[in-house]
């Protein structure tokens, strides 16, 4: 089995983070985890009969290939944990999702970014604070992550996209579902100016359970967490104490004494959290965080040696756009064959996929 059809097998079981974790530091290659006897499996930390179970249905159900395919259709790719490309804040998080659908591009520079969260039902206080807040960090150059929920998180992203910055939205539904519906071209702008991501398969419908563990993401790929309207009780009051789980700097925004939105913001504050007034206060708070991001030279890594197709696929590919069939042709593989390699590529953050099915190197 090809590994890249064994991650997105491993995704679909629905294993908690930490239970594929336990599997992939058993197993030398992902697709080794679905080539193993029940005994060898059931011999791993943390892994049971019913784990079990969930692997084995997931194998005989599931066309891996077809997830494929329609990953492709949809411009997402996926990035594997333990990869080059995988986001380096949050790999050094508890339960770090072991697969990422992407939309878009993450780059190196996202290391330096600062997540703003808080209510769907903000102040206009609120969202001119957030939109100007989004702004100033942008254009100092950090990458504003949120959660595409209308109200604040769309104030955010909207701010960093007006700024000319980058920006990524984590979803707590897969890659083929748009929440809410009405953000289809907030979507869209996004995607072509920062990423889309999500931790959760094709068809995956966001369920208000999902919203707490997709905050912890929020928060993980990010040096802070800036709250500026929340309830005590709320999704933005989550990802504030998962950030500070995660050894992140949290900042509050004050607000009216006499609003429920501002009352979570507020208990941070008493609780010892940064007061914000500009952009200047987090960019001063978060001190020490910042001079931890590796700058671009420091980034660059020597690349491990490819596997023999990888290798080929590679070798037919220059930084102009060629499709599948004539990379096929040149390497003289099957074009499915040639497709699962490059969506790995894709995880190694090698190749880059353009429209019409063509791809190009960009390392």
């Amino acid at each position: 089995m090809q590994d890249v059809y064994a991650w997105l097998l491993l995704n679909a079981s629905g294993l908690p983070p930490a239970r594929q974790a336990a599997l992939l530091e058993a197993f030398e290659r992902v697709s080794a985890i679905f080539g193993a006897t029940d005994e060898q499996l059931c011999s791993v930390s943390g892994i049971h009969s019913q784990h079990v179970s969930r692997l084995r249905d997931v194998q005989e159900r599931i066309d891996p290939a077809v997830l494929g395919n329609k990953l492709r259709e949809l411009d997402v790719h996926l990035i594997t944990w333990g990869s080059e490309a995988y986001p380096e804040w949050l790999a050094k998080t508890d339960a770090a999702p072991s697969l990422l659908f992407v939309q878009g591009d993450l780059l190196s520079d996202d290391r330096q970014a600062v997540a703003i969260v808080g209510t769907r039902k903000c102040t206009p206080y609120g969202r001119q604070v957030a939109r100007r807040l989004a702004g100033d960090l942008a254009r100092r150059g950090f990458t504003i992550v949120s959660g595409m929920a209308d109200g604040i998180d769309a104030e955010a992203h909207e701010g960093a996209l007006q700024a000319g910055g980058r920006t990524i939205a984590v979803m707590a539904s897969g890659p083929d579902i748009t929440y809410p519906r009405t953000h289809g071209k907030l979507r869209e702008r996004i995607a072509a100016q920062g990423a889309v991501l999500t931790e959760y398969g094709l068809g995956t419908e966001p369920i208000r359970e999902r919203f707490p563990a997709r905050n912890r993401i929020i928060s993980g790929l990010s040096l802070g967490v800036l709250v500026v309207e929340a309830p005590v009780r709320s999704g933005a009051m989550i990802t504030a104490r998962h950030a500070a789980e995660q050894g992140r700097e949290v900042f509050a925004v004050p607000g009216s004494i006499d609003s429920p939105t501002s009352q979570g913001c507020h208990a941070l504050i008493k609780d010892g959290v940064q007061l914000v007034e500009n952009a200047e206060d987090i960019v001063e708070g978060l001190g020490i965080m910042l001079e931890a991001v590796p700058s671009r030279q420091s980034c660059m890594r020597q690349q491990p040696e490819l596997p023999r197709d990888e290798a080929a696929v590679m070798n037919v590919l220059s930084f102009e756009p060629t499709i599948v069939d004539l990379i096929a042709e040149q390497v003289e593989l099957p074009v499915a064959a040639v497709n699962a390699v490059l969506m790995m590529l894709e995880m190694k953050g090698l190749v880059r996929r353009f429209p019409g099915n063509a791809y190009v190197k960009i390392s």
